[in-house]
């Protein structure tokens, strides 16, 4: 019996042509030819501009960045990219070695990139009319498990520093993220060394954030780290607006006392700006203003400008820090009280002890230690008599001193403390009409933004770790990338909701096995997800089929104002 084959191949198209277009849109292409120098001249094929959109496309497609696995991938796929990108594929063109070479030229043109980001960050602006009154900024680190001889580790990034991960015993690099309200879109980003401070970088930071977006009454966004003197005179002296927690070290915490304790004036309830007058407030605060003075160490020319000092007092952070403290307190009085039962011979082992379970639970401050001393008779040989070996030991009384613990509560430190609980300062330049003290407190809160960033490239769809690179200028062109897919990301998320929000709608049929469940707010993975199993039939007559797009994957398209037509391809 003679068996026929049909001779129909398929490939999976999945979301390529989607993110395809994205980026297509993006000009990411035309951006990174006109600002990287051209390859060398014998090299043929797709430039560094067209291998960087394949690349990104395996990236936010597969949730990998792993060079040597996008050859296969686009082996498999090569119908679909020829199809949504109008290029032509040859069998060797995304390689490892020309892919490394990409990425390894990105990190060597740290000037093309910040030109790059310029232009990128003017133009999604521009397109997406995206709103420009909240920038922020923030860093995190990434740790590797890279072991480097003294020349790479003195030249390089990866340096032993402060991990936001807790892994202090690996070598680490940090990235820095200035992003754009309520997208979270990154504006601007960096690579930066492990070892440094993060305290210098937020003033460059925000000159970078105001040439891309235009103008510097946006209001900037960091942590505490950022509210140094020095860096709030140089914002507010090149016509920034600023909004800073101030750092509970200095006098900070003697003022925050103070105004607490005996407020300037009275105590306004707090209501973010969504919520209703019927809604109850969140916590309550005030404000006072005050004069600055700074003088330039440069020019030793003086600056002064106006400032408001932001009082709040959050119900929910202070009843969960009162909730938490008195479990601190809990747990050292037990075991204080276990201690306080033995008697120690030796009284500075039981004072290291004592000291080391208040510094354990964090309560130095609110127990007072006493060492009181107990004699006991203890009868010990005396050793042997001169006069004889034989003879008996003979016995006399010693008496020996022994130690034990009393502690007592501070209860007015206690209660000092309790009182002080949920405040936080915030300190901002902007007037009240254009910052009111509840705005601050809204823009503040919604700092997971630029963290929900980090999120996705270390335990999310966009992994940066591990980091396979021993080249380390692999590894800057590689987190400049990643931005980029972040960029895809959160364009994504923003067009979809703000499209949702205009016609008062949802989405549903994203969450699996519960389809009727709708959302306002789809992520941009979910919307990814929800074109898998869209494939691509090669027909024996040389024509092609693909899989067509349910009414879910119509209604997405929709909202990303894309024509279904990406998946017709020619």
């Amino acid at each position: 019996m003679v068996q026929r084959t049909l001779g129909i191949h398929s490939e999976r198209s999945d979301d390529i042509p989607l993110i395809i277009h994205w980026l297509t849109q993006m000009r990411i292409v035309e951006l990174i030819d006109e600002n990287l120098p051209a390859p060398h001249g014998n090299r043929q094929g797709l430039s560094y501009g067209q291998l960087s959109v394949l690349l990104l496309t395996y990236i936010v497609s597969q949730a990998d960045h792993r060079l040597c696995a996008v050859e296969p991938w686009a082996k498999q796929r090569q119908k679909t990219l020829e199809g949504s990108t109008g290029w032509s594929l040859s069998e060797k063109e995304v390689t490892d070695d020309r892919l490394g070479a990409l990425v390894e030229v990105l990190g060597k043109q740290p000037e093309s990139l910040e030109q790059i980001e310029l232009e990128l960050g003017q133009h999604l602006i521009r397109a997406y009319a995206l709103p420009t009154e909240v920038g922020r900024c923030d860093t995190s680190s990434f740790s590797v498990y890279h072991q480097l001889n003294e020349d790479e580790a003195s030249a390089g990034i990866l340096k032993f520093g402060h991990s936001k991960d807790h892994k202090g015993n690996q070598r680490q690099y940090r990235q820095m993220l200035g992003t754009l309200d309520p997208a979270g879109m990154p504006l601007v980003s960096s690579t930066l060394p492990g070892n440094g401070a993060d305290d210098p970088i937020y003033v460059g930071v925000w000159e970078k954030l105001a040439a891309v977006i235009g103008h510097t009454t946006f209001v900037y966004i960091a942590d505490c780290k950022a509210a140094s003197h020095q860096n709030r005179a140089r914002i507010a002296q090149a016509g920034g607006l600023y909004c800073f927690p101030l750092p509970e070290t200095g006098q900070v915490p003697q003022l925050l006392q103070s105004w607490v304790l005996n407020p300037p004036t009275v105590l306004e309830p707090i209501r973010l700006p969504h919520h209703s007058p019927e809604d109850p407030p969140i916590g309550v605060g005030f404000e006072m203003e005050l004069g600055k003075l700074w003088q330039d160490p440069d020019s030793q020319s003086q600056f002064h400008w106006s400032e408001r000092y932001l009082l709040f007092h959050s119900y929910a952070l202070g009843e969960r820090q009162i909730q938490a403290l008195n479990k601190r307190l809990e747990k050292a009085e037990v075991a204080l009280t276990k201690l306080s039962a033995k008697l120690i011979e030796d009284r500075c082992k039981l004072e290291n002890q004592a000291k080391a379970i208040l510094k354990r639970y964090r309560v130095q401050k609110f127990f007072s230690l006493e060492f009181d001393s107990l004699g006991i008779t203890d009868n010990k040989p005396s050793g042997q008599s001169n006069t004889s070996k034989r003879a008996k030991k003979a016995t006399e009384p010693i008496v020996k001193k022994h130690f034990f613990l009393n502690f007592h509560r501070q209860e007015q430190i206690i209660q000092t403390t309790i009182q002080l609980t949920g405040w936080r300062i915030y300190v901002a330049n902007a007037e009240a009409k254009r910052l009111p003290l509840a705005q601050a407190v809204a823009y503040y809160r919604d700092q997971w933004q630029t963290e929900n960033g980090f999120h996705r490239f270390k335990r999310g769809k966009l992994p940066a770790l591990p980091i396979y690179f021993q080249n380390q200028d692999r590894i800057v062109g590689l987190m400049f990338l990643l931005t980029i897919a972040l960029r895809v990301f959160t364009l994504m998320e923003f067009v979809v909701r703000r499209n949702l929000q205009t016609s008062t709608s949802k989405l549903s049929g994203l969450y699996e096995g519960n389809p009727r469940r709708a959302t306002e707010r789809p992520s941009a993975e979910q919307m990814l997800r929800a074109f898998r199993n869209i494939t691509l039939y090669h027909l024996p007559n040389a024509t092609s089929e693909i899989t067509p797009l349910n009414p879910l994957q119509k209604r997405i398209l929709a909202l990303m104002n894309i024509p279904e037509a990406i998946y017709d391809f020619p």
